[in-house]
């Protein structure tokens, strides 16, 4: 897909491996990091998105650890970050809450 006028066979390859990589990962691992570095931009301050990016992660990793079950043997980092920037995110805001109060 180009941003502007045609897209080339180059811009067509490149997203199509785009497309197979997000394809081989795992949905939850995906989601986790997606809200993990969203709660991220506004410090924990919305907690919920925080704590989903705890839990799918949580869960995108015993699906991950199962493996053969699932289907998509790859996702574990991404995961990982989803719950490590989450866990970021709900500790400032806990920091900030605090320092205030």
């Amino acid at each position: 897909m180009a941003w502007f006028g045609r897209p080339t066979p180059e811009d067509d390859a490149k997203a199509a491996a785009w497309r197979d990589w997000l394809g081989q990962r795992d949905p939850y691992a995906v989601a986790s990091f997606v809200l993990g570095v969203f709660s991220l931009t506004h410090f924990g301050t919305l907690w919920v998105d925080g704590l989903a990016a705890v839990v799918l992660g949580a869960v995108a990793l015993k699906r991950l650890t199962a493996g053969v079950e699932t289907g998509r043997p790859r996702g574990h980092l991404l995961a990982v970050g989803g719950i490590v920037a989450a866990a970021v995110s709900l500790v400032l805001a806990a920091v900030f809450v605090y320092r205030w109060v």
